[in-house]
């Protein structure tokens, strides 16, 4: 019965478009308290920056993308979707996904990193 219930939750998240797991990032995102946001940002933020350095190439397309990320508890990925379709995105993302994002999280907790090197 729970091998069921999980093969059935993992098919759902596969099949799973990036616009309903953005939306469901953006509410997990928004339910944290203090402490466990700023848990997230710098996770976030240390992930990125390794992402982001193992991707660049001085000739890389640099246009905005967003990854989203659906976690287990113990931060390891269970699914990854990405809108963008440069190489550095692809890269970000497959980087990110194998990562994971460091903590301990609700399950599944979806998260997203919004990537823009314009400022915007």
């Amino acid at each position: 019965m729970l091998a069921a219930l999980v093969f059935a939750t993992v098919l759902a998240t596969s099949q799973m478009g990036f616009d309903e797991a953005k939306a469901l990032a953006d509410r997990n995102e928004a339910s944290l308290d203090r402490a466990t946001s700023a848990q997230l940002v710098e996770a976030q933020g240390k992930a990125l920056h390794q992402a982001v350095a193992a991707c660049a190439r001085p000739d890389a397309d640099v246009s905005r993308f967003t990854v989203v990320l659906s976690l287990n508890a113990d931060g390891s990925t269970q699914a990854s979707w990405l809108q963008g379709s440069t190489a550095l995105a692809r890269c970000v993302r497959n980087r990110l996904a194998d990562a994971g994002l460091a903590g301990r999280w609700t399950t599944p907790f979806y998260t997203s990193f919004e990537v823009s090197f314009d400022g915007t």
